[in-house]
């Protein structure tokens, strides 16, 4: 028979914040390399002793984690690829390639977003005429 009130909390052994962080870089790399979705991240936490409610934290953690470094990185891969692009540029000006040279400038700005459309500048006045209005409205 139970005494009445409050049931007592969860007997399991809480994680500390330095092993939430190494159990969420973990996470990451298992989420990662064997593309888990939810339910199997969350049945791979149960192997290691942790809810399905804490799973789903360490989810969002481990997703805000995974977004943050991918947008670092993008970075450094973008700084990367253009330092590549000036040396093929450089290589092919010294051969007298200006072909190539002109590929590697135009790839250049499609990298560093300088190909942006030109915005059309819409203040004339358009006019249509389709004939029959207007010899009727003069008519008038």
């Amino acid at each position: 028979m139970r005494k009445p009130g409050r049931p007592i909390g969860s007997k399991t052994k809480r994680m500390s914040k330095i092993e939430v962080e190494r159990f969420v870089n973990e996470s990451v790399n298992q989420i990662l390399d064997n593309h888990m979705s939810w339910t199997e991240y969350t049945n791979w936490c149960r192997k290691h002793g942790v809810s399905e409610h804490r799973a789903n934290h360490l989810w969002k953690s481990a997703w805000t984690l995974i977004q943050e470094k991918f947008e670092l990185d993008r970075h450094k891969q973008v700084a990367k690829h253009l330092q590549k692009y000036w040396m093929i540029h450089d290589i092919a000006q010294k051969r007298g390639d200006l072909n190539t040279a002109r590929q590697a400038l135009n790839d250049i700005a499609k990298l560093m977003g300088l190909n942006e459309p030109d915005k059309v500048d819409m203040t004339e006045k358009i006019i249509f005429n389709f004939g029959d209005d207007t010899e009727s409205q003069s008519e008038r």
